[in-house]
């Protein structure tokens, strides 16, 4: 099995994220009919039904927000450590820490070397704040929108402050769980939608809430066929009656070794 992949999905995986960053907040959109050749070119058939999480609406360039911490760190000395705890994904609290060296002989430089500790997290993205000394002060958010996360101290011998700055809240979109050998499937929640249309699946595309179905070189999208059996997406019927709800109990996609 393959999806198709939009040109504007390809040009952002090699130049900006992750695939489960590029479908974060996506809506799963099921047509009758054939599929068209390419994921960029404009849908055909009829839109049968928008599958979200738990059927829920989502406007428009609906967006999920993603949770974000301060950290500030007091004036500290070599060798002492700086232990940032992080539980993301339901796994941890796992401890990271950093012990000052004799070259970082201001606070914004352990917060630039911290910074760059809590990026090798995939799940996390940290900005210091160059322009604070003491104490030093830097900022983490999660790369995925609405994905939940926590960050505390984890009890070194220099004592970072960290601050909630913004709970995650999630739209009614659908965002993937973590990669797992090669594979990336639905996350622990429901997808599923009113169908709107009586009709046969054909097919499906992945898109963001904006997306207007025209062709389009830079909208992000994935595309499969819709089937019973050794599809990309495989439904027990493919027979789709209006004011009845579909739902999708099992949904991965991966991407291939070579």
């Amino acid at each position: 099995m393959s999806e198709r992949l939009s040109t504007g999905l390809r040009d952002y995986l090699l130049g900006e994220g992750s695939m489960r960053k590029a479908l974060e907040d996506c809506v799963m959109k099921i047509y009758s009919g054939a599929a068209p050749a390419s994921a960029n070119d404009a849908v055909t058939g009829v839109l049968l039904v928008s599958v979200t999480k738990a059927s829920g609406t989502v406007s428009s360039g609906e967006r999920s927000t993603p949770r974000a911490y301060e950290i500030t760190i007091p004036n500290a000395t070599t060798s002492n450590t700086v232990i940032i705890n992080v539980t993301v994904d339901g796994v941890g609290p796992t401890s990271y820490t950093y012990t000052i060296l004799a070259e970082d002989n201001t606070m914004a430089k352990v917060c630039i070397k911290v910074a760059r500790m809590l990026n090798d997290i995939p799940q996390l993205v940290a900005i210091p704040d160059i322009n604070a000394d003491t104490p030093g002060i830097l900022f983490a958010q999660g790369r995925i929108d609405g994905l939940d996360l926590t960050l505390a101290n984890g009890g070194g011998t220099t004592t970072a402050t960290v601050t909630a700055m913004q709970a995650a809240a999630r739209s009614d979109a659908m965002y993937f769980a973590a990669p797992s050998s090669g594979a990336m499937s639905k996350a622990s929640e429901t997808w599923s939608g009113l169908i709107a249309t009586s009709g046969v699946a054909g097919y499906f595309r992945f898109v963001t809430s904006s997306d207007d179905g025209t062709l389009s070189t830079t909208q992000v999208r994935a595309q499969g066929a819709v089937s019973t059996s050794g599809a990309e997406l495989n439904l027990s019927n493919t027979s789709l009656v209006a004011a009845t709800t579909l739902t999708i109990d099992t949904y991965s996609i991966s991407l291939p070794a070579e």
